[in-house]
Order: structure tokens, then sequence, then C-alpha cells
């Protein structure tokens, strides 16, 4: 059973049609990319994957469960996270409260013990805490904890959104866009990070890329789409083959 089911996913706003007929499959332990020109309805397709939008048509199965409709904590909850194409971090907190509060998914302890401090309050903010600083540490970015992201580069301001995300231990990660405004060298490091993530997380990475270096570098599938509709799946060689995919996005010798 495939961990990510999408069938006939359809999508429009008022008279526009954002999406049309899109179907996809995304595995266990898989690594896959969509790609396709700006305006194509990539980000749409991942809004409506993590609850932000609700589909007008289609189907959406995630580990079994059929979750059109579901808000975007549900789905947090059923082990699916995101980062987004624009950054959003809270910047008057400090970055390892960012990524505490990607555990509050997982409370078991309700108002009352909060406001008493109980025993198991006490327990459960311990484990955040705990889990929160293994994060920090194993994405390199400890030194930061206590650094408000505004005042990082935007290369931390990147890992630190890749780092909350995983900070929920996600079966499925959604990257959108995760190189986009990173220089050369931040580039190369994000490629070796998201490699090292998938193979230490043993998880699904569905990633959003225009860089190319970045999507044939790490992806083993890829789907392109182009106005809403799919025009090529394939390998990364298979695609870069493709006189559909040359023409709508790559263009001859864009690779």
């Amino acid at each position: 059973m495939p961990l990510l089911e999408i069938t006939g996913l359809t999508q429009r706003f008022g008279g526009l049609q954002a999406l049309s007929n899109f179907s996809c499959c995304l595995e266990e332990r898989e690594l896959a990319g969509l790609i396709g020109p700006n305006g194509a309805g990539k980000t749409t397709v991942f809004n409506i994957v993590s609850g932000f939008y609700k589909p007008t048509e289609g189907s959406i199965v995630f580990n079994g469960k059929r979750i059109n409709g579901l808000k975007p904590h549900q789905v947090t909850a059923m082990g699916m996270a995101r980062t987004f194409q624009n950054i959003r971090l809270w910047n008057t907190m400090t970055v390892l409260d960012n990524i505490r509060l990607a555990r509050y998914a997982w409370l078991n302890y309700g108002f009352l013990s909060a406001v008493l401090r109980t025993g198991r309050y006490r327990r459960a903010e311990k484990a955040i805490e705990t889990k929160a600083r293994e994060v920090l540490e194993i994405m390199e970015l400890t030194e930061y904890a206590e650094e408000f992201p505004k005042n990082l580069p935007y290369g931390l301001q990147r890992r630190v959104e890749m780092a909350r995300a995983l900070a929920g231990n996600p079966r499925l990660l959604l990257l959108d866009e995760p190189a986009a405004g990173l220089n050369s060298a931040d580039v190369e490091g994000l490629i070796r990070h998201i490699r090292w993530i998938y193979d230490e997380f043993k998880i699904s990475i569905w990633m959003i890329e225009h860089q190319m270096k970045v999507v044939m570098s790490l992806c083993r599938r890829l789907a392109v789409i182009d106005f809403g509709c799919t025009i090529a799946e394939g390998t990364p060689e298979e695609i870069r083959r493709d006189p559909d995919v040359i023409r709508a996005y790559l263009g001859d010798g864009a690779l």
C-alpha cells in the first residue's frame, strides 16, 4: 500500500482551475519530486495534501486513511510535516521554542494540569524540551537555540524550518522549494542535509523545487505538471530527455 495516494485531484478557485485530475503515489521511504513552471499548481497540491485547501474533487489517502477535508493540525498529527516556499518561522520566539512548539500536537496533559503544574505536565514538558534539543543537535543548530530566527542567515532559517518539521517525527516530509533564495554554497549544504535526513530518519520526502541541480541530485522519481495537469513522470534521466518537459519547462540546454 502506498504511503500517500492521490487520485483525480481537481481544484477550482472560482472560475480558475488550478489542478485538473492530478494523481500520484508516494511509497514508504521514497524521495520524489514535483516540478513544473511557475503557476503550474505545485504548491496547490501541497496545500491540499497538508490540509490548507479542501479539494474540489478527488481523493487523498495517507497511511491508509482518507484525509480529504482534515485541518492542517490533524494532518500533522497523522504523521505529515511540511516546510513552505516563504519561510514561516515565529520570529518573536527563540529557535528552541520554534522547535518545541512542533511537539505540542502530542500533548498528553490538559489545561488544568498546566495550571497546577502537575507531574504529568512536568514530565511532558521535559520530554518536549529533550526532543527539541535532540533535533537541534542533529541539524547542527544547537549554538543558535536561544537566537531569534530573524537574526539568522537565510540558509540557517531554512534549516530551522526543516528542524521544526522533523521535530514532529513525521513519516512524510513535504519540502516546498527548500533551495529558494539560497546561494550556491547553501544549496550544496542543503543537498547534503536532505540526503542525510532521508537516510537517518527513514522517512519519505516529497519536494517541490525549481533548481534542477537539487531534484536531479536527490530524487529517484519526478512528476512534472503544467497548467495543473501532469505531463510527465519518470526517473530524473527520463524527465531530462522528455520533449514535453523541455518545451514546457526546462528549455533546450537548461540541463
